[in-house]
This record gives structure tokens, sequence and C-alpha cells, in this order.
């Protein structure tokens, strides 16, 4: 980690100085930033009723970990993991265990993107522990289910940890079990790690066309297509609902520090340029036609403009008022996620895709509700 962030800090010793940074444009974007917070804080509030970690709305209420009813014991992991968390947050279950076998493990509500947690439940991975003893679904190695790994991790630590609080409880002893806090880490983290890092740090040293090329395909490839790992509403509502949580969200933390903090030092739509997939993978597609663009005159691009501005404030709204919350999981972001995204989200990402062959980079001037956001924290317009 502290590599990582070492990697990410160092080269702004490069091009940074207090000479060179107005400190009233640092005043203004820190205002703008707390502003944000404090938008997406109520947002979080009214999404999942927890703010970084702290339950608002039921903060007098508590949910018993264990009950024990004859010879049936029901966990219930929503305390006991409320640190643990999937894409957007805790991935609580019940676990049923009578006469000293599993009887079910049931996910509970949790605010994780549908489509891709059908996927889990469906995959027959809560199935993974009916009929073993307690004992023998401890020492149980189950595989995270492809394509909703975040998801499926929390799943397999609530059910881990769950039976570990049982066979405390009964004075067994657990002898091959994972830890519930462990962090589940790949060739495909370590990937990605990669990609981020180089995606923070190489730009602000190499000004070379060829190398954007590079990244940007890294971008949508190994951040895009294979690790589904990107800054959208869903993720920044976990993180405000429940903190960072391990050091397994350290991909998380370097995006929102490009997202967030870069601009604060000059480098104002840094992870919209250089970081985020789905802007990587316009600007590749407009690259493809370089001589025949379509030129939108400036008052076509000032409607636009307002239309996405409209749109983004239309959408707050639905968020503070829970009216239609669940449009943070249509973001176009997700048709990264191909096997799991709604056909109506791919068939939109793919038309922007080809949209942007003639126009540059169309949803990410026009539409995005997440550019918008990160636009108002760094007190910007980009046209």
């Amino acid at each position: 980690m502290f590599i990582a962030v070492k990697c990410v800090i160092l080269p702004f010793n490069y091009h940074i100085t207090m000479n060179q940074t107005d400190q009233r444009h640092i005043s203004t974007n820190i205002i703008s930033l707390i502003a944000v917070f404090l938008l997406m804080a109520a947002a979080a509030i009214m999404h999942n009723g927890r703010l970084l970690g702290h339950d608002i709305t039921h903060s007098g209420q508590s949910v018993s970990d264990i009950k024990i009813s004859a010879d049936t014991a029901t966990i219930n992991t929503s305390s006991l993991c409320s640190d643990i968390t999937g894409y957007a947050g805790p991935v609580p279950v019940e676990i049923k265990i009578a006469s000293g076998r599993i009887v079910s493990v049931i996910p509970l509500d949790n605010a994780e993107t549908p489509s891709f947690f059908k996927k889990v439940t469906s995959s027959g991975l809560p199935e993974s522990w009916t009929g073993l003893t307690p004992s023998e679904a401890a020492s149980l190695h189950v595989d995270a289910v492809a394509g909703a790994t975040y998801s499926s991790h929390a799943l397999i630590a609530n059910v881990q940890a769950g039976i570990a609080r049982y066979m405390s409880d009964h004075n067994d002893i657990i002898t091959q079990g994972i830890s519930p806090k462990e962090s589940h880490r790949d060739a495909r983290f370590y990937c990605m790690l990669a990609v981020l890092i180089a995606a923070m740090s190489l730009p602000l040293v190499i000004k070379n066309r060829r190398y954007r090329i590079i990244q940007q395909l890294l971008n949508a490839g190994v951040l895009g297509f294979w690790g589904g790992t990107f800054v959208d509403y869903t993720m920044m509502l976990g993180v405000m609902s429940n903190g960072i949580v391990s050091l397994a969200s350290v991909t998380t933390v370097l995006m929102l520090v490009a997202a967030f903090i870069y601009p604060l030092f000059g480098k104002k739509g840094y992870y919209c340029a250089w970081v985020c997939p789905l802007g990587s993978l316009q600007e590749l597609a407009s690259d493809c036609n370089p001589h025949h663009r379509i030129h939108l005159s400036p008052a076509t691009v000032k409607t636009l403009t307002t239309f996405r501005m409209i749109l983004w404030g239309a959408l707050m709204i639905c968020l503070w008022t829970g009216m239609w919350m669940s449009w943070i999981d249509y973001e176009l972001f997700t048709a990264f996620m191909v096997r799991e995204a709604a056909t109506g989200v791919l068939i939109a990402g793919a038309a922007v895709v080809l949209l942007s062959v003639w126009i540059p980079r169309p949803y990410c001037r026009f539409i995005c509700p997440t550019g918008t956001l990160l636009r108002t924290a760094q007190d910007i317009d980009t046209k």
C-alpha cells in the first residue's frame, strides 16, 4: 500500500509547487469538494441508512447475532459482519442450523446491484453449505462466482464468520476456516493495481500520444472489461455508507484519489481523462476516425451541456427523495460487465461507443451523472 501511494504521489513533486497553484482556486475547490461530500452523505443516508460505517436511521437498534430455539440455531450476520462489504455495501446472511447441520443460508437485504447479485444467488452459492455440519462448513473452500466476485466474496466471508460465531458458542475448534476478513487477491487484482498506478503517475511525466493509446487500452481492457472497477454512484455510495473497511479496497481508494484529490493539486479532470475505462473506450473509438468528425455548433454544445446539468439535478433529487434510487444500477459503466449487465445498458453502451467514432466522448460531455458530480467537486464545467 505504501509503495502504491508513493508511486502516485511522487510525480507531483515534478509538476506542482505553491507558486504554480492558485491558492484561491484551491480554496474554491475545497469548498466544492465539501459540498459534494454533503450531497453524497445525504444520498448515502437516504439510500442505505448509514454514513461511513455508522447506522444513522436505526442507531439505537441492534440485531442479535444468534438465536437458539429448541434444536435450531439462527445466525444473523448483519451486525457481526458490518465491516465486510461487497461492491456497494454489507452482504449479510441468515444461517439456520438444525440437529447439528446447516439447513439454509439465506442472503438478506443488501445494496448490491440486483442484476449482479442475482448471479450469485442463481449460481447455487448459498446452497454450498447446506447439509454440512458446522465443522465441515468451516473447512470447506468455496470459489467466488465469476463476474460477481465482490458480492460472492462478501457472502462467503459472512457465512464463515457466522459459522465461527456459532462454533465459538459451542466450544468447537475451527482448524481450516478462512478468516472472514482475509483479502481475496489474485492476478486480476494485481494487474488492476498496476494499471491504476500507471494511469495515476506516468501521464504526469510522459507526454506521448502512443503511450496514451496504450494506457487507454489498458484502462478499458483491464480496469473495465476484466476488473469491472470504476468510479460510479454505486461505488461512491458504498464508500460513503460503509467507509473504507480494508486494504482490499486499495483500488477504490486510488480511484477516489484520482477523482477528488488530484484536482486540488491542479489536475482537474484527471480521472476522466486518464483513468476512467468508459472515457478511454470512447476516445479509442474516436481515434479510429480522426478526419470525419461531426461538428457541433456552440449553440448545440451549450444546449446539450444544459441538458446534462438538468438530468444530473433530476437524478440527484431521485436519490435524495427515494423516488427512483435504482437508476444508479443502470449507469453505462456497468456495460463493462457484459455477462451481467442489463440488455438496455449494453445497447446504450454500444451506441455510445459507436457514436464516439464521429463525436468525441459524447457520454462524458453530455450525459454522465458521475462525471457531472466530479466536475462539481472540481468547480469546473467541461464543454
